[in-house]
């Protein structure tokens, strides 16, 4: 598994995120004394409607939507999970207008470097989150992987996920595959059976825990997993948003 950090402040690198408008009247803010309600996203999506959720990648007004169905929390937030880029082989790309949810939020926008290759890992610390997927490897046919991608070139992606060993199981995101998408700039939704990972080798179980990858000054910790990892290859730009693992509605 690769163990490379970048040391670069993540969060301010990657999600550039567009500020709503607050159109509310002084006399019509919300009381904050009273419960914080769900929220429903303006367009009807197939994605939310299931259960047991592990999301990587979500705005806060789409996770709010679904938080009594979340089992773990793996979105970064720079002290439990990290994103972190590889020998420095991506850099910033931009992230602005509507994510796939259609929200004014930011999403991972990175651009490939001048390296020659591209990788990233979203790296959980937090044991008890991590021990919390054993239950996908162990019943796969019930969960789905989704991910929302955009771009307007022809770069192939590689994502990968971990098992407890450190071993790898792939899928590529192409132009023409079985996961591919068009390149027109607009927001895609792909959704992976997780038997494709797990028919390739992929284990997690509660001992996942312990960590495989090595801790750092930034986190503080002593050890973490790469959930999930990206390749681009050594060109194009790179934009995820929507990334979770959860059980869709039958």
């Amino acid at each position: 598994m690769k163990k490379f950090f970048a040391l670069a402040a993540i969060a301010a690198l990657l999600f550039a995120c567009g500020e709503k408008p607050n159109n509310d009247e002084p006399n019509n803010k919300p009381n904050p004394n009273e419960p914080e309600q769900p929220v429903t996203p303006s367009v009807d999506y197939d994605c939310l409607k299931g259960t047991n959720y592990f999301p990587i990648i979500m705005d806060a007004t789409t996770y709010n939507s679904i938080s009594s169905k979340v089992v773990a929390d793996l979105r970064v937030d720079d002290y439990n999970t990290w994103l972190w880029i590889w020998e420095n082989t991506y850099v910033a790309g931009t992230s602005t207008g509507p994510n796939y949810f259609g929200e004014v939020d930011g999403w991972v926008a990175l651009q490939v470097g001048s390296i020659g290759w591209s990788g990233a890992g979203f790296c959980c610390y937090d044991a008890a989150k991590l021990s919390k997927l054993a239950d996908i490897t162990a019943n796969p046919q019930d969960y789905v992987f989704h991910v929302a991608m955009k771009s307007q070139d022809t770069a192939t992606h590689e994502l990968v996920m971990y098992s407890d060993d450190g071993s790898e199981a792939k899928v590529q995101i192409d132009v023409d595959g079985l996961y591919g998408y068009a390149r027109d700039g607009e927001w895609y939704g792909i959704e992976i059976p997780m038997t494709t990972f797990t028919n390739q080798g992929l284990l997690w179980t509660a001992n996942l825990g312990a960590g495989s990858v090595p801790g750092t000054e930034e986190t503080g910790r002593t050890g973490g997993h790469n959930v999930l990892a990206v390749l681009s290859g050594n060109f194009g730009a790179l934009n995820m948003d929507a990334c979770f693992i959860y059980k869709p509605a039958k």
